[in-house]
């Protein structure tokens, strides 16, 4: 038979734990009390910034708080996804970001944050679709005829990127050393500068954001042979993925993903994860991404979290490969 003590001491800890349980719901369910930060590593205008804004717009309207996008651009990203790392891990600071958050461990050691400590995935929430492209000057006009150039002809192809250890740069180098090509890499400030030197026909081909190219793909002034992604996309449904021409298991995604603090509370994450798939799920919201070149996505925690795993090592394995070294 229990003592009085005992008892006390039971019924005691019952109590705290249900005081956790109801606490912790009733935080979330309060959450958001006040506006939301959503930090973008970039400056505006970018695919990033654009589906920040976009995301920030519709969370409001669900959530009936104001969810406020705060560019802070700087040192390939690291200024802003450091500021998020470092601030409370109470759901008003979220950051949204690109893959540029798995690449940039391979370019650094001494990065100011630990992407599997210091954040919790929330969700993966688009694709920025990619797409090799050639300028009309190049006389292959397939992905194996390209292949087959580059081989006989080492280094005489040129590839414009955004600059050293930039997602084009490091999709380019996996994508020639998968295929087993040598081309000469062309760096330049920013994607915006690729477009009219592949167009004047300076540089012969690049892997950009299908937004970038779109208006120049009807008229052959750019010649776009594949997408990167594991499947076609519905903004180009017509070109094939380089595993469809020739490259098996070979795909690259330039994704969009939320992330939190670490310690952000459960309830918390988890309510942000349900409203943006099901925003992401929406019919308008995805048209308008569509419309900007961003395909909807929307995934759960978990496999969020997978790509984070899979991806930092092999970016970084790239890097090493290619022995690229950050500017």
């Amino acid at each position: 038979m229990m003592n009085p003590v005992s008892i006390l001491r039971r019924c005691a800890l019952l109590a705290l734990m249900s005081a956790s349980i109801l606490g912790g719901a009733a935080w979330a369910q309060a959450w958001p009390g006040k506006p939301v930060k959503l930090v973008v590593p970039f400056p505006p205008g970018g695919g990033n910034d654009i589906f920040a804004r976009e995301l920030a717009q519709e969370l409001q309207k669900r959530l009936g708080q104001p969810f406020v996008v705060d560019n802070r651009g700087g040192a390939s990203g690291n200024i802003g996804i450091t500021a998020v790392a470092k601030s409370p891990a109470d759901g008003y600071t979220l950051l949204v970001v690109s893959n540029t958050l798995v690449t940039n461990p391979g370019l650094s050691s001494q990065l100011p944050y630990d992407v599997y400590k210091d954040f919790v995935p929330v969700t993966l929430a688009a694709n920025l679709p990619v797409v090799l492209v050639t300028g009309s000057q190049v006389a292959p006009k397939t992905l194996p005829s390209l292949i087959a150039y580059a081989k006989a002809n080492p280094g005489k192809l040129t590839y414009g990127t955004a600059g050293i250890g930039s997602p084009h740069h490091l999709t380019t180098e996996y994508f020639s050393a998968r295929a087993g090509v040598n081309m000469l890499h062309v760096p330049f400030k920013g994607q915006g500068q690729i477009v009219p030197e592949i167009v004047a026909g300076r540089v012969d081909l690049a892997f950009l954001a299908i937004s970038s190219v779109t208006q120049f793909l009807p008229t052959g002034r750019v010649r776009g042979l594949a997408v990167a992604s594991s499947q076609r996309t519905g903004l180009a449904p017509d070109l094939p993925t380089l595993a469809e021409s020739g490259l098996p298991g070979v795909s690259i995604d330039w994704w969009l993903g939320v992330l939190a603090p670490a310690g952000t509370p459960d309830e918390i994450v988890q309510k942000l994860n349900a409203e943006i798939v099901a925003l992401c799920k929406q019919p308008e919201f995805r048209a308008r991404l569509a419309a900007q070149g961003i395909d909807a996505i929307g995934s759960t925690q978990e496999a969020f979290a997978k790509v984070l795993r899979d991806e930092v090592p092999r970016w970084t394995q790239v890097v090493k490969t290619a022995g690229i070294k950050a500017e």
